[in-house]
This record gives structure tokens, sequence and C-alpha cells, in this order.
């Protein structure tokens, strides 16, 4: 009973000792170093031909546009009330923008059929202005710029048709978009990268947490606190000096001996 009660506690402080040690974790981990690079560099050169060849390229081309709840434009002689009503109305301005009668009547003045028009326009308001911008986001640069151009020149005509005592003027006008949009090639890598890199050490660091394997002797000492009575040597594996303790001797060795003896 007093053996087997032992041998619990053992067990249990085993445990709760092996729940705190993270240099074990540490060195398994540094073993297993090269295979955490290969695996690491592996997943992000996947991830980033998985984007490369599985997401569309998107551009963006967009306006910013004041709005003002008087027909004339007058910015010297507004007031807080002004500013006020101008915010609130910007948001009515973002719905009608975006709807289907003023993107049909902007794509129609440029010659593109809507149904067909494979593009996303939407608006953002800055905070605390009456600043709104307007983005036109598709897979075709050419298509993104000109459909931006249109609503920026149709959305003012449209709006006034729509809401009587307010104007919108455009400050900043749409620009021809260069670069790529989405998606960022950068990101997606170095995202596959850490991916690849946290799961191949959280594995390994379960694996040897998990590992009751004894493999040496201080896993008794340390583990199971067993004290070391004698160690018997791996006889294949000991030095060939024949000047050491351990030295062991071949078969042709031995059989060479036996003949000198006779």
């Amino acid at each position: 009973m007093e053996k087997t009660k032992k041998s619990k506690s053992q067990k249990v402080a085993s445990k709760k000792k092996r729940e705190i040690e993270l240099l074990p974790l540490l060195k398994a981990v540094w073993k297993k170093r090269l295979l955490v690079i290969l695996v690491t560099i592996a997943v992000g050169i996947t991830t980033f031909a998985g984007a490369k060849l599985l997401i569309t390229p998107t551009y963006r081309s967009s306006f910013t546009a004041y709005i003002n709840n008087n027909k004339e434009l007058k910015i010297s002689g507004l007031t807080n009330s002004d500013v006020m009503a101008a915010q609130a109305i910007a948001r009515t301005y973002s719905e009608i923008i975006t709807s289907r009668k003023v993107i049909e009547e902007a794509a129609n003045s440029i010659g593109l059929d809507y149904t067909q028009l494979n593009s996303r326009v939407s608006t953002s308001i800055s905070k605390e202005t009456e600043i709104l911008t307007v983005s036109v986001i598709s897979s075709d640069r050419e298509t993104a710029y000109r459909l931006a151009k249109a609503i920026s020149e149709t959305a003012p005509t449209e709006i006034a048709k729509i809401v009587d005592g307010s104007s919108m003027s455009v400050i900043d006008k749409p620009v021809y978009p260069v670069n790529r949009y989405r998606p960022s090639y950068v990101k997606f890598t170095l995202l596959g990268t850490l991916i690849g890199f946290a799961v191949t050490v959280l594995i390994i660091c379960i694996r040897q947490f998990f590992n009751d394997k004894v493999m040496s002797e201080e896993d008794l000492t340390e583990h199971y606190n067993i004290p070391i009575v004698g160690v018997i040597p791996d006889m294949l594996s000991v030095s060939k000096s024949k000047g050491d303790y351990y030295y062991y001797r071949t078969p042709d060795e031995q059989t060479s001996n036996n003949d000198f003896k006779a």
C-alpha cells in the first residue's frame, strides 16, 4: 500500500512539475528546428501561390465630395446647424449614390451595361465632417476609373433631382488606379508563414508534453524522482578505443584472439 501511494504521489508530482517545465519544450523545438524552418517556408510559399492563383486582383478608384444642405455652396457662411444638417444628409447621399438608379445612369453614360457590371460601389463619411468618399472597386482598373468618374459627374445632378435644397461638390476627382487594391500578397505570405510556424511548434510541444517515454537517466530523476543505482551501457554505441573502460570487441577481434591462444 505504501509503495502504491508513493508511486501515485510521484506521478502526480511529475505531472504538476511537467506543467511548468518550458525548457524541455524549447529543447524539443530546437531539436526539430530544421523541420520548423522547412514547414514554415513551405506554408508561406503555398499561401502566396494560392493567393496568386485563386484570388482575382481588384482595383479601386475613388473621389471625395463636400455635402451642403444649401443649393449654393458657401463654406464661409456655414453655421453649426448647417454643419449638423449636412452631416445628417450625408448619410442620405450615401444611400442615393449607391442606389441602382444612380449607378445605372452613370454606367449608361459611359456605355457600360449595368446588368453585366462586375463592380462594387461603396461610400464612407469622415467622422464629424461633411466629407463623403465614394469608391468603385472592380477587377478591371479601366472600369473602376471610368465608373468612378461617371458617378462623380452624374451623382450631383441626380441627387439634386431627389433631395431638394442641398448640393454636392466634388473635391478630389477619381484617379486612374495603377497599383492593385486587393489582395495583398505580402500580407497573405506573412500570415501563412506565421500560421505554419505556430502550428509546427504547437504540434512539437504537444508531442513532447505527452511523451511519457524515458529517454535518459535525467528523465527518471527529474520526472519520477527515482534514484539511479546503475546504468547498463549500450555496447553498440560505446567508444571503439581500446583504452576506454567500455571498449567493445568486434566478433572478428574475438575470433582472432581465440585463434592466437589456440
